[in-house]
């Protein structure tokens, strides 16, 4: 090899004399992927339900703050005096 050419190889990442060569072989190698194994899948599908569970546990903590704010704020007005 030519020391331009292994100078443009490890440009390249050290494999791939250019970066068509290296494009038709990921597009090759990403046909060929097998699907992921069921464990996965199954992990994936738990992952996604306990990531849906966590959101809805975080968002009523959130609504049960807001709304205490709120009612202890009318609590205060009124105990004031004062109406909303």
């Amino acid at each position: 090899m030519r020391k331009m050419e292994i100078k443009a190889v490890n440009q390249l990442g050290g494999v791939f004399p250019n970066e068509e060569t290296f494009e038709e072989f990921y597009s090759e190698c990403i046909e060929n992927q097998p699907q992921a194994s069921e464990a996965v899948r199954r992990n994936y599908r738990g992952m996604v339900k306990a990531f849906e569970e966590y959101l809805n546990a975080a968002q009523e903590d959130m609504f049960r703050y807001a709304y205490q704010c709120g009612f202890e704020a009318a609590v205060e007005a009124f105990g004031k005096g004062g109406a909303a």
